[in-house]
């Protein structure tokens, strides 16, 4: 489904059956993803409605050439006038990775407040400012491969990263579903997507995260080191959290283990709107 949202097109898809009695848990994926990472954690009988979104640079979501579109800033402006579009004023948030980072900054500075925020593998940003410098170096760096290189030249240096070594237990079916993802990108727009809200350009969040008033769920795998420091770093300036660290999966928990991730997840929905 597509939608215009002040001049870009949104893709958009329900990925269970929608009824509008129902809450909403909108799915946002990480960068070189689409919605469909999440296509086979939800079953068709979860009892909420599962909607995904393709980020800007990413998947079928038009591209806009205009920068400023690009801010983490404006993708949250987007994010709120879509979900208001499809009359879901309140809703549950779930972000993977950059997903993650911005379901965190739609939060703190989103127009509307949500019901529920589920962290996946996510960071508030880099609190140092050379670290920050020296990551937009890196980002730029990439962006130039995507660009001169082409995309099968980039996810193939992407996918040795030690972020993902994980990935290489998955079964071939699985690891060739995500290759596919990965070189479905277009590589310009996956690049200006990098450099404009990637890790390097996103606000340094730390400072922000104690004012999230909605219950917060946050998730790392365990074999993902840097991001289960990151969880319990974050869970410790949140004030309403529950935090889980995932045994034997790494970055992508969704992915690595569908069937866990689904039942902690629908479990911290259902047991905070019973509460």
């Amino acid at each position: 489904m597509e939608r215009l949202i002040r001049g870009m097109q949104y893709h958009y898809q329900w990925l269970t059956p929608f009824d509008a009695k129902r809450t909403t848990v909108v799915c946002l994926h990480g960068f070189t993803g689409t919605l469909a990472t999440f296509a086979a954690v939800f079953p068709s009988q979860t009892p909420y409605n599962v909607l995904g979104i393709d980020l800007p640079g990413h998947g079928a979501t038009a591209s806009l050439v205009a920068p400023e579109r690009y801010t983490m800033k404006q993708v949250c402006h987007d994010l709120a006038e879509l979900t208001e579009s499809l009359n879901l004023p309140c809703f549950c948030l779930l972000g993977y990775s950059m997903g993650g980072r911005v379901a965190l900054y739609y939060t703190i500075y989103g127009q509307y407040e949500i019901k529920q925020l589920i962290l996946e593998s996510t960071s508030p940003g880099i609190a140092d400012e050379t670290l920050r410098k020296e990551r937009q170096a890196i980002d730029q760096a990439r962006g130039r491969v995507l660009e001169i290189a082409g995309i099968e030249v980039f996810v193939n240096d992407w996918e040795k990263l030690p972020l993902f070594q994980t990935q290489y237990l998955l079964d071939d079916n699985k690891k060739q579903a995500m290759r596919r993802m990965r070189l479905s990108q277009d590589p310009n727009k996956l690049a200006k997507a990098l450099r404009d809200y990637g890790t390097g350009h996103m606000p340094n969040l730390w400072g922000d995260i104690k004012r999230i008033k909605s219950d917060c769920l946050i998730l790392a795998g365990e074999l993902d080191e840097k991001f289960v420091n990151t969880a319990k770093k974050m869970a410790q300036e949140i004030k309403n959290y529950q935090i889980h660290i995932l045994k034997n999966v790494g970055h992508t928990i969704h992915v690595e283990d569908e069937a866990e991730f689904d039942t902690i997840v629908l479990g911290f929905l259902k047991e905070e709107q019973n509460d």
